[in-house]
């Protein structure tokens, strides 16, 4: 949990709405009663991501930046899914700071990857030769 100047028994359990990437999630923390703010501990935050990434992916992916954080998630190099995909690791990292358009079938595809990873990447093998 980060540092806080605030006395100890002045943060409180708190549970409540947060948007991220365009995605309402649930959040859980720590709020100071005095000034607000929320504290996140570490689990806390995995937790927001994965659920994050969840949405994103029965959304359907449709930004480089939602690409980036899902394949993350994922537990994926940049490098893993351009050999995946068949494209250069260049063009990963081109999809995700949005310099070039990110195809759907990319994004489809790791949305199918983060959701069934064996198969998926059995498949991905199988299509590749």
């Amino acid at each position: 949990m980060a540092v806080s100047r605030a006395a100890p028994d002045t943060f409180r359990s708190w549970e409540g709405p947060i948007q991220a990437m365009e995605m309402k999630i649930i959040a859980r923390g720590k709020r100071c009663r005095s000034c607000g703010e929320i504290l996140f501990d570490g689990d806390e935050l995995e937790r927001q991501e994965k659920d994050i990434a969840s949405a994103l992916v029965a959304r359907g992916i449709r930004t480089g930046t939602e690409f980036k954080l899902v394949r993350k998630v994922a537990g994926f190099r940049a490098n893993e899914v351009a050999e995946m995909f068949g494209v250069r690791p260049e063009t990963v990292s081109r999809w995700e700071r949005g310099e070039v358009e990110l195809p759907r079938t990319a994004a489809y595809a790791l949305g199918e990857l983060y959701e069934h990873p064996k198969i998926t990447q059995q498949k991905l093998a199988a299509f590749a030769q």
